[in-house]
């Protein structure tokens, strides 16, 4: 992105650039430490690196990470002496979270981003669930992969739609 490329933002919209969601959540302990989580879920984290980062105490570190493992969005690797955390990627809260952030990002700039990611989400984890696997009617005939008959045969096809 060049320089002639950037959004003009307002000098209200610039304040919160480096808040956490654009400043939705005000600048505490938790947004910075989730902030930082969602930007990165692969990455395992240390108390003292999320410290560094985020310039906040070692004490309010801990309790937003205890409060991050009780509302499930974290898990705890390691001893009890060096713990190490990790993002459950599985977890609802992060998909919602990433989203959000996508959003914020959408809005400020007028990109795409969350709609891409929905869509990326809705293909590898929800079209099975909730899209049949062949519709039919009497103008034409769709189906998917693995349909077959009760005696294993495929079913022929008569017209197919894509």
């Amino acid at each position: 992105m060049t320089k002639e490329d950037l959004p003009i933002i307002s000098s209200e919209e610039e304040m919160y650039l480096d808040e956490p969601y654009g400043g939705l959540f005000g600048d505490t302990v938790i947004a910075k430490v989730v902030e930082e989580l969602v930007a990165d879920p692969t990455m395992d984290y240390r108390p003292k690196y999320l410290e560094d980062i985020t310039e906040k105490s070692e004490r309010s570190i801990y309790n937003a990470l205890k409060k991050l493992l009780l509302l499930g969005l974290i898990e705890k690797k390691g001893d009890e002496k060096h713990p190490v955390y990790r993002v459950r990627v599985e977890s609802k809260k992060f998909a919602a979270l990433s989203f959000l952030a996508y959003a914020m990002l959408d809005d400020r700039d007028g990109t795409h981003c969350m709609n891409m990611a929905v869509n990326g989400y809705y293909n590898s984890v929800l079209r099975e669930k909730y899209e049949p696997k062949a519709i039919a009617n009497v103008d034409n005939w769709k189906s998917g992969p693995g349909i077959v008959s009760e005696d294993n045969n495929n079913y022929r096809k008569f017209a197919a739609s894509a």
